[in-house]
């Protein structure tokens, strides 16, 4: 998957506290060239909407609090995660280096998968995982979870078809009364993947916001 390109579709589902919801993250990746498009929504409802693009070492920002309508730009590796197994910025890519962490993977039954045959491996992620490229205040927020439940209960699932191709992919977090759920659902393998890049952006510190991690 890393030197190759796909569309994704993603849900990131959060329950807790007597509240339920969803949040969207469609595009297209390429994976070798790091470039790519994303659109984040509320898909249950919501007005809110985010348009993303990756290009190299930026990431160009437009429908995110305070840029009032407005492209902002962010260095890519100065983009944090805000909240538990989130992605900075939806980087697809991060969703890759999570998995990465899996172990006591075990190889499940063959399922099928947007009409495509896959096998299934579940296994477990990595302590560090929830707060990869974390924030401070999502570290110290881990960190008291930890103290008082002890370890977090973290799982992952991945599935892969006939052609090594991961065509599945779904994390989650259990707190308890609360979750978190990740899946990811790639397809369109090595399609050539278009970015066009704002003409003008306005140079942000941080980003922040439930719709971009």
């Amino acid at each position: 998957m890393g030197k190759s390109t796909a569309a994704f579709d993603e849900k990131v589902e959060i329950a807790g506290d007597g509240q339920n919801f969803a949040i969207g993250v469609k595009g297209r990746f390429d994976f070798a060239g790091d470039k790519g498009t994303l659109a984040v929504d509320f898909p249950e409802g919501g007005i809110s909407h985010v348009d993303e693009v990756f290009a190299g070492s930026k990431v160009y920002v437009r429908g995110a609090a305070g840029l009032d309508g407005e492209w902002g730009v962010i260095g890519r590796d100065k983009a944090e995660a805000h909240y538990l197994l989130r992605a900075p910025l939806n980087d697809p890519e991060h969703v890759l280096r999570q998995l990465g962490t899996m172990h006591k993977i075990s190889k499940e039954e063959t399922e099928q998968v947007n009409g495509t045959a896959a096998v299934r491996y579940h296994g477990l992620l990595g302590a560090d995982t929830l707060t990869l490229r974390g924030s401070e205040k999502l570290r110290e927020q881990a960190g008291q979870l930890r103290d008082a439940i002890g370890e977090i209960p973290m799982y992952a699932d991945t599935w892969v078809d006939g052609q090594g191709r991961l065509v599945r992919a779904r994390l989650r977090c259990d707190l308890g009364p609360g979750h978190v759920a990740v899946t990811v659902d790639f397809t369109d393998h090595g399609k050539a993947v278009k970015v066009s890049v704002p003409g003008e952006a306005t140079p942000v510190s941080s980003v922040s916001g439930v719709l971009t991690g």
